[in-house]
């Protein structure tokens, strides 16, 4: 299982290839089902921005590679904040697409969404990353799971290490805004909302 951890760790960028592909081929958007997915995709993407701008550019890599335990900004509230925001992007981009089938297709299909993209990072990304954070950091980050729940918020007052810097992620997220935007026209051309 450790091996497979480090596989879905090493390749989790490539995780959302097929829900884009299937949101593609069954692409059927209403104007209401465009709204809703975009608030969620929207907020997801803050989250995303927000999380990537405490953790930096190295946290990008295929194996795990950062220099500092952050603590701060989402990082205070849950240690995945990023796999939430991707989880809820996910999400809003299935409720965008699936919209025209109707009220309980949307709702099964986003229920699905979400049990496989958090089973995903659960069980195959997530221990991996773990076992180098506690190999890398060793009583810090022990103490920072026991009270910083893996996906939950955290009520509890920690001490945040980490700040915010804008220029990581103007660097690695620009693909992010290109690739969503590129999904976004082809949802709504296969959907006929946007006519070529």
């Amino acid at each position: 299982m450790e091996e497979l951890s480090k596989l879905g760790f090493r390749y989790r960028a490539l995780f959302p290839i097929p829900l884009a592909i299937l949101t593609i081929i069954f692409a059927n958007p209403t104007i209401s089902s465009l709204i809703y997915g975009s608030i969620l995709v929207l907020l997801g993407s803050i989250i995303r921005v927000i999380c990537l701008g405490y953790l930096g550019v190295k946290s990008r890599d295929e194996i795990p590679n950062i220099a500092n335990l952050i603590t701060a900004g989402p990082y205070k509230y849950s240690r995945n904040p990023v796999y939430i925001a991707n989880t809820i992007i996910a999400t809003g981009f299935v409720i965008t697409a699936f919209g025209g089938y109707g009220m309980i297709v949307t709702v099964l299909v986003s229920l699905i969404t979400v049990i496989i993209y958090i089973s995903f990072y659960n069980f195959l990304v997530i221990p991996s990353e773990e076992k180098f954070l506690e190999e890398k950091f060793g009583q810090e980050y022990l103490e920072y799971k026991q009270n910083v729940p893996r996906w939950l918020i955290n009520f509890k007052n920690i001490e945040e290490k980490g700040r915010f810097r804008f220029l990581p992620v103007f660097r690695t997220e620009y693909w992010t805004w290109i690739i969503i935007i590129a999904l976004y026209l082809i949802i709504l051309v296969k959907g006929k909302i946007i006519k070529i």
